[in-house]
C-alpha cells in the first residue's frame, strides 16, 4: 500500500510544470513504497526525502545521486586510560558530505548511539540546512561513541583532545577545511578544548586558527547569542509561519501570533528551553515538557525559568510543583497548538504519530519525524514545519562566530559609538530646523545607543531565518508541496547551481 505522502508526491509531480517527471516518479514510488512504510533507518529516511524532493526538480538523476551521497567519512578509534587505570578503545567519526563550498560545517556529538550512518545522515542534513539559509558551507558531522555522563571531566577532555589530533592529522579540521561545532553531549567546554589542541599543535603558523571550531566560550573567541541561537531560530521561524493568515486559516489556527498558543516541548535542553522561553515571552503558554525520565503537564502553564531552576536543583523535571507528572512521555500527546520535538531523531514515528493532538509540529531536533509518521500527521491535518529550516539558527550564529574569528574584530565595535553620535546629531539638526526644544539631555540613552554584538547577532539571525521561511513558502505554493519538500528543493537546486557553475571534477 502506498502512503498518502507517496500519493501526494506522484499527484503533485503530475500537476506541476515538471509533468514529464510524473510517470518516472510514480513508478519509482510504487517500487519503494514498502521501504517507506517500514520505518527506514535514519540515513535511509534522509535519502528518501531527498529523492522525493529531487523529483520536483529538472536536475538529472545521476547528478542528484552525487549530491545525495556523502563524499568522505572518517572512522578512528581513540585510546583512553580511565581514572581506574583500565584501558578503552572508543570509536569516533567525522563525515564531510559535500565540498561544493568550503569549509564544511557541522556539530560534534558525544553519544553511545552514534555510528557511521548517523553521521552521514546528519552531514547530509547539514549540507541542505546551510543551503536553505544561504551559508557558504558544505555539510559535516562527527562525534565520539561515548555517553559523557559515564565519564569524568578528565576522561572527556582526554578524548576530546585526542579526537582533535586525529582530525587534524587526517585534514578534517581547520578554518578553511572543516569547522566542527557543539551538538548533543558537547558544548562550549569541549569546543574550547578542541580549539586549544588544534592551535597548540597545528595552528601556531595560522593566524585564523581560532576559527577551527565554533560554539566556543567568549574568552576563547566565541560570540554572544550562540547559546540560545538554535532555540531563537525556532522561535523566529514559527513566528513567521504564524503570520501567514492564509496558512493559518487553512489549518484552523488563530491568526494572532504566539498570543494564547499552547506549546509542548520534548527535550528541555538548550534548544527546547530557549525555544519555549522566547515563545512564552511573546504570549504563548508552555503546558507540557517531556524528558527521557518522564514528562509533566499543566494546562494552566509552566514557567520555563522556574522549571530550569527546578531541574538544576533536583536533577529532573519530574514532580515539578503544580504540574501532573508522568513516568513516560504521556504529556507529549496532550492537546496543544504547537508540539516541539527538540530531542533526538525519529522521536515522532509510526508508533506514536496517531497520538498527537497538536495543530503544528515544529521540528527543533534533527530528523525527529519519520516518513511514516509524517503521512499519519498529514492525514490528521497537522502542519509539519521542517528541521532543516527551523533549527538552522545554531549554524547561522556559528557562521557569525566564524566571521568574527576571521575578521579578528567584534561585530559592531568600529561603528557603535559612531551610530550613537550620528543619531544625536540628527536630532540636533531636527531641533535646529524646526526651532523645537527637544530637551536632548532628557532622552533615554538606551534609545540612542549603537548596536552591541548581541544586537547584531539577533538582527542577523532574524534576517536569515525570515528570508529562508519566505523562500520556502514561495516554493511550497509554486510546487503545491509540503514545506519540507520545498526546503529540500531549494537546497538541492542551490547545491546544483554551485556544481554547475564551478565544475564537478578536475
Amino acid at each position: 500500500m502506498i502512503s498518502k505522502f507517496s500519493k501526494f508526491c506522484v499527484q503533485a509531480s503530475k500537476q506541476s510544470r515538471f509533468s514529464a517527471l510524473g510517470a518516472r516518479f510514480s513508478s519509482t514510488t510504487v517500487q519503494d513504497a514498502p521501504k517507506i512504510e517500514d520505518e527506514p533507518r535514519f540515513l535511509e529516511m534522509v535519502h528518501q526525502y531527498f529523492d522525493v524532493a529531487g523529483s520536483f526538480t529538472t536536475i538529472p538523476k545521476d547528478k542528484l545521486e552525487i549530491y545525495k551521497q556523502c563524499s568522505v567519512v572518517l572512522k578512528v578509534r581513540l585510546p583512553l586510560v580511565r581514572d581506574n587505570g583500565k584501558m578503552e578503545f572508543i570509536p569516533a567519526y567525522r563525515a564531510q558530505h559535500k565540498h561544493h563550498r568550503l569549509p564544511v560545517k557541522g556539530g560534534t556529538r558525544y553519544s553511545e548511539h552514534i555510528d557511521l550512518q548517523e553521521v552521514e545522515a546528519l552531514s547530509c542534513l547539514m549540507t541542505l540546512k546551510c543551503a536553505v539559509v544561504e551559508l557558504p558551507y558544505g555539510g559535516g558531522k562527527g562525534g565520539i561513541k561515548v555517553d559523557p555522563s559515564k565519564y569524568s571531566a578528565r576522561e572527556i577532555e582526554d578524548l576530546t583532545r585526542r579526537y582533535t589530533l586525529e582530525l587534524a592529522k587526517k585534514n578534517f579540521i581547520g578554518a578553511a577545511i572543516d569547522v566542527p561545532g557543539p551538538d548533543m553531549g558537547t558544548g562550549a567546554r569541549e569546543m574550547s578544548w578542541m580549539k586549544d589542541t588544534y592551535t597548540v599543535f597545528y595552528g601556531h603558523n595560522d593566524i585564523n586558527a581560532t576559527a577551527c571550531v565554533t560554539g566556543k566560550p567568549l574568552s576563547q573567541g566565541g560570540i554572544k547569542g550562540r547559546v540560545e541561537s538554535t532555540g531563537l531560530g525556532v522561535y523566529f521561524a514559527v513566528r513567521e509561519f504564524l503570520k501567514d493568515k492564509e496558512l493559518m486559516d487553512k489549518y484552523k489556527i488563530d491568526h494572532n501570533g504566539y498570543k494564547g498558543k499552547t506549546i509542548i516541548v520534548q527535550g528541555f535542553g538548550n534548544v527546547g528551553y530557549f525555544a519555549s522561553k522566547f515563545m512564552v515571552e511573546s504570549g504563548a503558554k508552555l503546558t507540557g515538557v517531556v524528558e527521557y525520565e518522564g514528562s509533566i503537564y499543566n494546562p494552566e502553564g509552566i514557567d520555563p525559568e522556574k522549571l530550569l531552576e527546578f531541574r538544576r536543583t533536583k536533577g529532573t523535571i519530574l514532580n515539578y510543583p503544580g504540574a501532573e507528572t508522568f513516568k513516560d512521555d504521556a504529556a507529549f500527546y496532550k492537546p496543544c497548538d504547537i508540539a516541539i520535538p527538540a530531542a533526538v531523531e525519529k522521536s515522532v514515528n509510526k508508533q506514536n504519530a496517531g497520538k498527537f493532538q497538536c495543530k503544528i509540529l515544529a521540528e527543533a531536533a534533527n530528523g525527529p519525524t519519520t516518513i511514516g509518521a509524517e503521512d499519519i500527521l498529514m492525514n490528521k491535518g497537522v502542519l509539519v514545519l521542517p528541521d532543516i529550516l527551523l533549527n538552522a539558527g545554531g549554524v547561522t550564529v556559528s557562521y557569525f562566530e566564524w566571521l568574527k574569528n576571521l575578521d579578528h574584530m567584534r561585530p559592531g565595535r568600529l561603528v557603535k559609538r559612531w551610530e550613537e553620535k550620528s543619531k544625536l546629531n540628527l536630532l540636533k539638526i531636527v531641533a535646529d530646523k524646526t526651532k523645537t526644544d527637544l530637551q536632548l539631555d532628557t532622552i533615554d540613552p538606551s534609545l540612542l545607543k549603537g548596536p552591541s554584538e548581541l544586537d547584531i547577532v539577533y538582527s542577523g539571525l532574524e534576517e536569515v531565518i525570515c528570508s529562508a521561511v519566505e523562500e520556502t513558502v514561495t516554493t511550497s505554493k509554486k510546487l503545491n508541496c509540503p514545506f519540507r519538500i520545498a526546503a529540500y528543493v531549494n537546497a538541492i537546486e542551490k547545491v546544483h547551481k554551485v556544481y554547475e557553475e564551478s565544475g564537478y571534477a578536475l
